[in-house]
């Protein structure tokens, strides 16, 4: 197939059909393709573009004209809607006068029967297909048609090693990197009112990644201008190009998650002081690429973290079994099906910050959830705890004798 991408007549690389229902996992897809550097029509990234529009006419055009790829996301609602039969058919009327491939069908349910779909179209299966692992084959799928992509999240090694990354004398870059670098509250801060005196059109996208990296690193050593900026970090981006806040948001997350070697830091060693400052941003349309570049970042470790960054929050979801006594002793505390509650004599399992402490005392389920979400470095309403008995928020509970709540050393896997 020729490469669509530079035709006058074409402006997106995928346009997503789908129906609202299932639109958590289609948003997932969209996002991550973005930071792939794909070009994707989703209507949740077109509100302002599509405000006051015929829709009935743009969105024929769209489908019809302005895409290199149309995926389609069938499943029972998407057969029934009004708008995802109208861009069904301006998709095939498309494919059809072009008579090569166009439509990429993606299957949620392969028993759902489409008008024109035929048996003999080659499909996706969705059933135990992440968004991911979706976004990764679209990807593959433009560029096996002749698609370049930009690759707009794509840093170089040095930058994701920080202390391999090039300072030169001379550089005003370089100076502000060192200062930042400095364990020096006193310099720190005019280094850090001097980075945003630069002109961020110039600079190149692993220098802010960088500069990124090293405010979060600040803030988490405690220097106060920094930890303002992360305070108001949604006013301070909107203060940057785009692409430069995105850049610079990157960095931070990078940061809280991997060392200056660029190695991921491990459960324990997550730099989780101001983490829940980058987490606000999860549901924040204009940060969603960011949020997609170290959700991919983290895939590789999901089995040493409770949750990763989604534009759809996850939820640490413990299962826990109460013994009833006088107080109620815990049973069990499962996360992924994983137990955490162990004897404290068993040496190969590591505990996170200040949880230990819970085996000497009574509590109630606010402060362990408040304990736990400290030490896995996530925010409360992202960590919820189901009973088989109802719980009561003035209840004390205790661990059983010489019993711990740790994290695994080898994971959730």
């Amino acid at each position: 197939m020729p490469n669509d991408s530079g035709s006058p007549t074409r402006k997106y690389h995928v346009a997503l059909s789908f129906a609202g229902e299932d639109r958590p996992y289609v948003e997932k897809v969209a996002t991550q393709l973005i930071s792939e550097g794909v070009s994707v029509f989703y209507d949740g990234f077109e509100e302002s573009t599509l405000w006051g529009k015929n829709l009935y006419t743009h969105l024929s055009d769209v489908y019809g004209n302005k895409a290199v790829f149309t995926v389609m996301f069938i499943s029972e609602h998407y057969k029934n809607k009004l708008w995802t039969n109208h861009e069904r058919e301006s998709a095939q009327a498309r494919a059809f006068e072009n008579n090569r491939e166009y439509i990429l069908p993606a299957f949620f349910d392969e028993s759902v029967k489409i008008p024109g779909v035929l048996k003999t179209t080659g499909r996706i299966l969705l059933a135990g297909r992440t968004p991911e692992e979706l976004a990764t084959l679209i990807v593959k799928k433009l560029q096996e048609s002749g698609v370049e992509l930009s690759a707009n999240f794509l840093y170089s090694e040095d930058a994701k090693a920080d202390a391999d990354f090039p300072r030169p004398k001379g550089s005003k870059v370089s100076e502000i990197l060192n200062d930042l670098k400095s364990y020096n509250w006193y310099t720190q801060n005019p280094a850090i009112e001097a980075m945003f005196e630069l002109d961020w059109k110039v600079l190149k996208k692993d220098q802010i990644f960088v500069l990124g990296r090293n405010i979060y690193q600040c803030a988490c050593g405690g220097e106060r201008t920094a930890i303002a900026i992360l305070n108001d970090l949604r006013g301070k981006l909107a203060l940057l190009p785009a692409d430069a806040a995105a850049h610079l948001l990157n960095g931070m997350f990078f940061e809280a998650y991997f060392n200056n070697a660029g190695e991921f830091r491990g459960h324990t060693k997550v730099k989780g002081r101001h983490l829940d400052k980058l987490l606000k941003l999860q549901t924040a349309k204009r940060f969603a690429t960011s949020i997609s570049f170290i959700h991919k970042a983290l895939q590789p470790y999901k089995a040493h973290l409770p949750i990763i960054p989604s534009v759809i929050p996850e939820i640490a979801e413990i299962e826990m079994t109460v013994k009833k006594s006088d107080p109620p002793v815990i049973r069990s505390f499962k996360l992924r099906g994983r137990e955490l509650l162990i004897k404290s004599e068993e040496e190969d399992e590591e505990s996170p910050t200040d949880v230990w402490k819970l085996s000497f005392v009574k509590f109630t389920m606010e402060t362990l959830k408040k304990r736990l979400s400290e030490a896995w470095s996530i925010p409360p309403e992202q960590l919820t705890i189901k009973c088989d008995q109802k719980l009561d928020a003035k209840t004390e509970y205790r661990l059983p004798n010489g019993g711990s709540i740790v994290w695994p050393e080898n994971g959730l896997s």
